[in-house]
């Protein structure tokens, strides 16, 4: 190592000790019981160690979830990278064991600034700093503007969107707003992470994510994207995404993504402008991506085809249309299905999301949306437990109803609460029954076996008919 690297100032990322879960700040949601839901590489952090490198920053990442590492390896870490800036990612849903680290590193920290991000300090940062004094900056909003002006050492009273304790007061700057153009966001540092680590499930190439577009005019019950990135669509420029391919496929070798977004094609001229640039590149990629079912167009989909699309996830949600009109989805059952015909019509293949457990659940419209999953039969599908995530339309409506407490000083794994007439333990076991369920389907077994084209594609579905098999 040079003498130029030996000083260079050092930032620590991490993700704490916790069940594997996907940590973006839309979702939160543990992946351990799913079945086709790979580890999904750290974009917030990547993102803030792009920033910092351009201004000559040394960083470092882990996952402590990954290989169920545990608090005294991080202090042990911590210890021996001895950084400026030590960066946690919190969940909501895990808050309280994510912060245990500082109390347990709190000797090891004394010159080290605390940073810490989470959807949840955007709504409660000044109570929870109260309650853990060892967190210096708490990230609100578009973390990456901020960021970049605390690690430029700018005085914190002129940095808007943060929250930070001084002088034994905790101060809450003004809100950012949000950038129209999102083309400020860094090409995520690869060089952070293995990238050989985060796999399409199917193959097992190396996979990664692109951020092309922010924010969702839908404002969904449960969800968190437009609180959190606004009512409006925010879209990168095509070039500068194609530019970020081009550099995945020539420094890293990468040559599958996602293409990350809170909803994918809702400017469709946007959509098309994107794949014929990708086309005209003569990029040989793969790409999944997400759509509301009421904006499926089919002229596009085959577009998307040509581009390289492979998977398109859709949010069904449920299967009775009494709750997808009470969680505000504006769906019908039939647009869904007619999404997923086309979808499957132009050679994509559907990834379906449920969501069970929202305060009108019964054990009918559980059968209803299973019902119905299986009808549509896609070619993957995942069951979620409603959570009722600080800052939702959900948490308002517990908290209020009296269906349980939601809030930042009681964490809470899934599910989180209870509905009218099912408590948040049977909500949990139709869960796990539907994930099996739908896989070991001889319909549906049928149909993917069909698609078996390679000894990969035949060892991971076999390995995961196995663990199918184990699962209680």
């Amino acid at each position: 190592m040079s003498e130029e690297q030996e000083e260079k100032q050092k930032i620590f990322f991490v993700y704490p000790p916790s069940p594997i879960m996907n940590r973006e700040d839309r979702c939160q949601q543990p992946t351990g019981d799913l079945v086709v839901i790979p580890p999904l590489p750290p974009v917030d952090m990547m993102s803030l160690s792009a920033v910092a490198k351009s201004r000559g920053f040394d960083t470092k990442f882990k996952d402590y979830s990954l290989n169920k590492e545990t608090i005294e390896n991080f202090v042990e870490d911590l210890k021996e990278y001895k950084p400026e800036f030590l960066v946690i990612n919190v969940a909501s849903t895990t808050l309280e064991g994510d912060l245990e680290i500082l109390k347990a590193s709190k000797d090891y920290l004394k010159d080290t600034v605390v940073i810490v991000k989470g959807a949840i300090f955007n709504f409660y940062s000044y109570k929870i700093m109260q309650q853990y004094p060892e967190i210096d900056i708490a990230l609100r909003g578009e973390i990456e503007p901020a960021f970049d002006e605390i690690i430029c050492y700018n005085s914190l009273a002129d940095v808007k969107g943060i929250t930070y304790q001084m002088d034994d007061k905790i101060v809450s700057t003004p809100d950012r707003e949000l950038s129209e153009n999102i083309d400020y966001l860094p090409f995520l540092d690869r060089e952070l992470i293995d990238n050989n680590f985060y796999q399409r499930p199917d193959t097992k190439q190396p996979q990664t994510i692109i951020r092309v577009s922010k924010g969702c005019p839908n404002h969904c019950f449960f969800c968190l994207a437009t609180p959190l990135n606004g009512k409006v669509v925010r879209y990168r420029s095509p070039k500068l995404i194609v530019s970020e391919i081009e550099e995945c496929v020539s420094l890293y070798g990468i040559k599958n993504f996602i293409f990350w977004s809170d909803i994918f094609n809702m400017n469709l001229n946007w959509v098309k402008k994107l794949c014929n640039l990708i086309i005209d590149s003569g990029l040989k990629i793969s790409f999944s991506t997400n759509t509301r079912a009421d904006t499926v167009d089919f002229e596009t989909l085959k577009l998307m085809k040509k581009a390289g699309c492979t998977l398109i996830s859709i949010g069904a949600e449920s299967g009775s249309q009494e709750i997808l009109n009470k969680m505000g989805k504006r769906i019908t059952l039939a647009q869904i299905e007619q999404a997923v015909k086309l979808i499957t019509k132009a050679g994509i293949q559907v990834y379906a999301y449920y969501v069970i457990g929202l305060p009108w659940e019964t054990k009918q419209t559980l059968q209803e949306t299973f019902k119905f999953a299986k009808k549509l039969n896609t070619h993957y599908a995942s069951f979620y437990t409603a959570t009722a995530l600080v800052g939702t339309k959900f948490s308002e409506y517990i908290n209020k109803n009296r269906l349980g407490e939601v809030n930042y000083e009681k964490p809470y794994i899934f599910p989180s609460v209870n509905t009218y007439s099912l408590s948040s333990e049977e909500i949990f076991n139709y869960n796990k029954k539907f994930n099996k369920e739908y896989y070991l389907r001889p319909k549906y077994i049928l149909k993917m076996a069909t698609q078996i084209n390679s000894i990969t594609k035949f060892k991971t579905y076999y390995d995961t008919f196995l663990r199918l098999m184990k699962k209680s």
